[in-house]
């Protein structure tokens, strides 16, 4: 299961696309206390977009709704940046979705992240 995230920018008749995939994976290394695999759920973010200095964007892959998009801390976007879980899918998908189209500069809200510049839509 995936789910397609379009921006458009009107600006450039441009449109960019952001794939998130939910995998679920069996690993051998992950045990609970009983010595039981567990499974592991994962939201990979990917884009075929480059940013404004015409690098391919990373994939990121989320873990669990404590993973946070500024290196693991902060919320990226929104109107109160926080260091709270996010509380569904949807909220996290739009903070990662906010991340790769506005970019962040480097330590935004001491977060210890490295620069992401910002999504391009010229071509």
């Amino acid at each position: 299961m995936s789910v397609n995230v379009s921006v458009y920018s009107n600006a450039n008749n441009v449109t960019r696309t952001i794939l998130v995939d939910f995998v679920g994976d069996v690993l051998a290394e992950s045990f609970d206390n009983t010595n039981n695999a567990s499974i592991q759920y994962y939201f990979k973010f990917n884009t075929s977009a480059r940013d404004m200095n015409n690098h391919a964007i990373p994939v990121r892959v989320v873990k669990t709704l404590a993973d946070l998009a500024l290196n693991h801390s902060k919320h990226s976007g929104g109107a109160v940046p926080n260091s709270n879980p996010y509380t569904d899918v949807n909220s996290m998908i739009i903070d990662y979705t906010y991340d790769f189209i506005n970019g962040h500069t480097v330590n935004k809200f001491g977060s210890g992240c490295t620069a992401q510049p910002a999504m391009k839509f010229t071509n």
